[in-house]
This record gives C-alpha cells, sequence and structure tokens, in this order.
C-alpha cells in the first residue's frame, strides 16, 4: 500500500537503456507529459515520477534494469512513482510488479498518449497497460528532443527476420512501415524547426515498406528525405546486410545530405554459425558487400555488431570472425557475449560455451577491432572533416561532436553551442576518437 496522499506529483525523470529506438520513444513520453504539465528534472532522486525505458535485447541490459529497481525498492520509501515501460514491459508485463515492490506502472509504446491518466489511476492501484502492439501513434505525440538540431525519425516499427538470437520481434512485433508521406511530413516540420540532422531508424531499414502495397523502397525514401531544404546530414540505422541492394548504395553517393556511414551488423564471420543463426547470408557475401559499399560511396565508415559464443561455436568459428576483422577492417564495432534471450529459437539450444571462453574471445575480439579502429583514426589526421557538434567535452575548453562518418571529435575551443556545424582541421587521434580545430562555422543556430 502506498503512503498517505502528499503533494501533487510535478517532475519526471527518464532513465533510458538500449538502442536509439528507445531514446526516441523516450523523448516522446517527456513530451505527452510535458505537453500535460510535469516538468523534467534532471536528478533522479528528486524527481516524483521515475520511469525506466527499457531493454531486453541482452541479458546485461535486462540484469541492469533488475538491479535499479532492487535498489530503489530496498531505500526509497516514499510515494513517487515509479513506472516500467519499453522491451522489459512487453516481455514480462504485470510479472514487472510481481517481481518487485517499487513499480506501479508497467505501459507500453502504444499506451504513451495515456501516460498522464495512467500516471494518475496508479496512485490508486498498482496498474499494468501495455497497448496494442500494432498501434503506432507514439510517433505522431508531441516529443521533448534531447537536440534542437538532430532527430531520431523512425521509418518502421518491428521486424519480419527470425534470427535465431533475436527477441525483437516478439517484444516489437513484426514490420510495420511508416507512410511515405507521413514520414517526409515529419522531417519537413522538422527542418522548419531548424533540425539539421536526421537519423531514419528501423530494426531493417532495408525492407522500408515491403509490407505496404504499392509503397516506395527505402533507396526512394533516402533520397526524398535528403532533399527536404533544410536537412544538411541524414544517417540511418540498422541495415540487416542480406536486403543491403546497391539502389541503396547508389543514392547514398548520389544526395550530399546522406551522409557517408553505414552500419551493416554481421554477427559472426563463420558462415556455420550464420546458419545457424539464421541471417541469410556467409563469410564471402560480408567481404564482396563492404567491398561494394567503399567502392560506390567514397569514404564511407563502416561500423558492425559481433556476437561471440553463439551455441555451437568452436575457436575455428571464432577466428573466420576475427578473418573477417582483419579483412573488412570495419572503422568500428559494437561487441557482445550471447546470451540466451525466452522466445528465440536458439532459447532451446544447449547455451555450450563455456562463460570464461566468451569472456576470452570477446577480450581477442575487442583488443583487434581497438587495433583497426586506432589505425582508421590515424588516417583521418591531416584531413578536414564536417562536425556536427554535441555538447561540451570533459575539459572546459572542449567540445564533443561527430563526424558525418559518425566518429567522435574533440574540438579544441569551448563555448561552442551544440547544434553548431562546424568544418575542423584533424590534428590528432586516439583510440576511440580524433583531435580537432575549428576552421569555418558552416551553420550555427539561430537562438531566438
Amino acid at each position: 500500500m502506498m503512503s498517505a496522499p502528499g503533494p501533487p506529483l510535478s517532475t519526471f525523470h527518464i532513465r533510458t537503456f538500449g538502442c536509439q529506438m528507445n531514446e526516441h520513444d523516450s523523448e516522446h513520453i517527456a513530451g505527452v507529459l510535458a505537453s500535460a504539465g510535469y516538468t523534467p528534472c534532471g536528478e533522479a532522486e528528486a524527481a516524483d515520477i521515475l520511469i525506466f525505458n527499457t531493454c531486453c535485447v541482452r541479458q546485461g541490459a535486462e540484469d541492469r534494469v533488475w538491479s535499479n529497481l532492487a535498489a530503489i525498492g530496498a531505500k526509497d520509501g516514499s510515494a513517487r512513482v515509479v513506472a516500467v515501460c519499453g522491451c522489459m514491459a512487453r516481455k514480462h508485463g504485470v510479472e514487472v510488479l510481481r517481481r518487485t515492490g517499487a513499480v506501479r506502472l508497467v505501459f507500453g509504446p502504444e499506451s504513451v498518449e495515456r501516460l498522464p491518466g495512467l500516471i494518475e489511476t496508479c496512485l490508486a492501484k498498482r496498474t499494468s497497460d501495455l497497448g496494442d502492439i500494432e498501434d503506432d501513434r507514439i510517433d505522431r505525440l508531441p516529443a521533448l528532443r534531447r537536440s534542437a538540431s538532430a532527430a531520431w525519425v523512425p521509418v518502421s516499427h518491428g521486424c519480419d527476420n527470425d534470427c535465431a538470437y533475436c527477441v525483437v520481434p516478439s517484444v516489437r512485433g513484426r514490420q510495420r512501415s511508416r507512410p511515405f508521406r507521413e514520414i517526409l511530413a515529419e522531417v519537413t516540420g522538422l527542418a522548419r524547426d531548424g533540425v539539421i540532422e536526421v537519423t531514419l531508424l528501423g530494426q531493417n531499414v532495408n525492407t522500408y515498406g515491403s509490407d505496404i502495397e504499392g509503397e516506395a523502397g527505402f533507396a526512394r525514401l533516402l533520397g526524398c528525405v535528403a532533399d527536404v531544404p533544410g536537412i544538411r546530414r541524414v544517417k540511418f540505422e540498422t541495415s540487416h546486410p542480406g536486403d543491403m541492394g546497391d539502389d541503396i548504395l547508389q543514392a547514398m553517393a548520389s544526395h550530399p545530405a546522406l551522409c557517408e556511414y553505414l552500419h551493416l551488423p554481421v554477427q559472426s564471420g563463420s558462415d556455420r554459425v550464420l546458419d545457424a543463426m539464421g541471417r541469410g547470408y556467409g563469410k564471402e557475401f560480408i567481404i564482396e558487400l563492404a567491398a561494394r559499399a567503399r567502392q560506390l560511396v567514397p569514404g564511407v565508415t563502416l561500423s558492425t555488431d559481433l556476437i561471440v559464443g553463439f551455441p555451437g561455436e568452436t575457436e575455428s568459428d571464432f577466428e573466420q570472425t576475427l578473418e573477417v576483422l582483419r579483412t573488412v577492417e570495419f572503422d568500428s564495432a559494437y561487441t557482445f557475449i550471447y546470451s540466451p534471450r525466452e522466445g528465440t529459437a536458439a532459447y532451446g539450444i544447449p547455451d555450450d560455451v563455456p562463460a570464461e571462453r566468451k569472456k576470452e574471445r570477446l577480450t581477442r575480439l575487442v583488443r583487434l577491432q581497438n587495433e583497426i579502429t586506432r589505425a582508421a583514426l590515424g588516417k583521418v589526421v591531416g584531413s578536414d572533416v564536417e562536425v556536427l557538434v554535441e555538447g561540451p567535452g570533459r575539459k572546459p575548453d572542449q567540445v564533443i561532436g561527430r563526424t558525418r562518418g559518425h566518429q567522435v571529435v574533440v574540438l579544441a575551443g569551448g563555448g561552442i553551442p551544440p547544434g553548431t556545424l562546424v568544418r575542423a582541421a584533424v590534428t590528432g587521434s586516439g583510440a576511440h576518437s580524433v583531435r580537432a580545430t575549428v576552421r569555418e562555422v558552416l551553420y550555427r543556430r539561430e537562438v531566438s
């Protein structure tokens, strides 16, 4: 039971776990609450409403949420509302309420429109409202964006692939593409508001429109978004390598606003493991695709995702993954240890790679990728790059931004506002970023 009613709830704080889609959803959650009169609070401990927007794609992300919830339950007896949404909410539902007494509300992305009312309801009774997974109204709701100059724009929700390790189809549903005109209208409105960079999001952007009869494909959408007046940079993710056609690469090469950045989550370099994962391609396909991308899109930066320790992975399988890394030389990689996820095809397969062996392989994988990344960043030294400033650096006289290729840049000189677009000379490089000095301001957001 809750304690006696206190002062009205007025502030909220959102902790976001997981991917860019969750970040996007959090912006709309914040927008709905702000429109209802609630005020964002920078400190979780001081907020009346604390929302956990969660991820369950990997066990580690889910464990962090459970740990956070347990800590709140152990130390906090106040009457504030603790809510859980996102993929864990969809996966566990009312079980979240049963497992931790700290949570009063569980809701899904499809329930965000009703969130102010749900908060009032949960004050009297612990509540679970996941909504209808087919209802994608969240994109049309108000948003409180973290950046005034950059925005995420989903092109689709859910995924039609059935990768053996992935829980996304069960928690996000099958692919549901947004109407072409709706996306263009949103981007046009963002440009009118001063946004100059958009990142198009989807679990697999390459198959955009395949679920809507007569709808244009992703390559055409890319070109139209890039042509919206005021939009200067367009990025997108994630792309399934098996669905990456030359039309997309040609669009990237043809439109100046389309950035030279491509995320290709290859997951493994072993044909046997890729087949067990249900990825639909092999090692040689990956190598040829990377070469084709670099040929058609000069200067493209390639990043990837890699999983070690998938059931049955042998030392030979793992060595083939290292071989692909050495051959392709991805500019960066997100690396993960496989963890069984209930509801996936691989869940029933014995997790037979020992934990210590997984960790050892991950260490070797990261060590190799770090060498490749450091070398790739070293090649940028001496050149000029376009940088969109994101915020302050670690030191007062620095700001942080990203190149068109998504590489992190530490710019000398404090006081440059976020959202400023500059041309910078790269003077040095490190393990994960480059250092640069500003040559020219290309765009500065007007503050009204």
